[in-house]
């Protein structure tokens, strides 16, 4: 088995991290840094370290899981790749795009894989997008928007995600999400206006954004808000032939949070059914329509095949750094509202 270690035990390490790394059988979870040292709440057979050099020196580590603030991923994955440790990063896998460079060459150098946790390629609405694009339900497509929304009324502690600062606020933190299912699902965009402010507080990090990317023949609408108590369909897609509309989204984290892990009864089945409005064979059909039941398990899965040579990593850095690259080019554009950027690709 692959020696694990996770380097925070915070919300991604419990609800996240932990459940997929304990129900793949080709990983164990060897080890977690808590820096206030272990209160019971850890998995049994996982050694607590207070300090992270104690990870990059244990030969029995061989998989670090960065899963630390965005300012810390940098020269923590830095570090595990010197050890020569496999590395896991969160999303964002960097903050700057020079940063994100040096990792993947290092890797590449070392020898090491390098993998981006982005598991929303893995959810509900990501997943039946994708089924009814192939199927060709909706024929040519015209538009797509895709929400991020909630309701966080309140200011948390985590200064990383709420002050003005890099790599904080809600476009680094969800965005980077929606940004690269939509390079997953629909390939590179033309251009990109946006508009990003701060709806709690005048000093804070971004909690507010509408970013449009233009493509030759569609545009896709990327949005999320602090400030919604009824939300609305999570994803909408309209095209020359007919309409996808997912009312509601993935169900994974709530029942990871809620103790429901992969294999369990009732495991990432969304109920609420989506809503396709399509012709079929000259015949308009308008009918509810199942949504495909999330994967997260995948994820490690595959980083363990990748790491056994039995597959290729599906969540390598290149196309998670592109999503970065347009993250910060989304940026670039909401200095300048209205007036959309092109982009530009190395």
């Amino acid at each position: 088995m692959i020696g694990t270690a996770l380097c925070a035990y915070g919300l991604s390490g419990r609800v996240f991290h932990a459940p997929l790394i304990l129900v793949e059988p080709a990983l164990s979870l060897h080890a977690i840094l808590r820096r206030s040292g272990a209160d019971g709440t850890e998995p049994a057979g996982a050694r607590v370290v207070t300090d992270f050099q104690a990870i990059l020196d244990d030969p029995a580590v061989e998989l670090v899981v960065v899963n630390t603030p965005n300012a810390l991923h940098f020269p923590m994955a830095q570090a595990a790749l010197a050890a020569g440790k496999h590395v896991v990063l969160e999303k964002p896998m960097t903050i700057t795009l020079e940063e994100g460079r040096q990792l993947m060459a290092q890797a590449q150098a070392a020898g090491r894989l390098l993998a981006v946790f982005h598991n929303k390629r893995l959810d509900a609405e990501y997943l039946t997008l994708g089924r009814h694009l192939a199927a060709g339900d909706l024929g040519r497509l015209v538009e797509v928007e895709w929400h991020y929304d909630r309701y966080r009324a309140h200011v948390t502690h985590k200064a990383w995600k709420e002050d003005e600062q890099p790599g904080a606020g809600t476009w680094f933190d969800l965005g980077v999400h929606l940004v690269d299912g939509m390079l997953r699902q629909f390939g590179r965009p033309l251009s990109v206006a946006a508009e990003m402010r701060s709806l709690r507080r005048a000093e804070g990090a971004t909690d507010y954004f509408d970013v449009r990317f233009r493509y030759a023949d569609h545009r896709v609408i990327l949005r999320s808000s602090t400030y919604v108590r009824e939300p609305g369909p999570v994803l909408v897609a309209h095209g020359d032939k007919g309409s996808l509309v997912i009312p509601k989204g993935d169900v994974q984290e709530a029942q990871m949070a809620a103790g429901v892990k992969p294999g369990d009864a009732g495991w990432a089945v969304v109920t609420t059914p989506a809503l396709l409005h399509t012709e079929r064979a000259g015949v308009v059909v308008r009918e509810e329509v199942a949504l495909e039941a999330g994967r997260y398990q995948d994820f490690y899965r595959n980083v363990a095949d990748a790491l056994a040579g039995r597959a290729p990593l599906a969540f390598g850095p290149g196309p998670a750094f592109e999503a970065l690259a347009l993250v910060h080019r989304a940026i670039e554009a909401a200095r300048q509202p209205g007036l959309p950027c092109d982009i530009a690709y190395e």
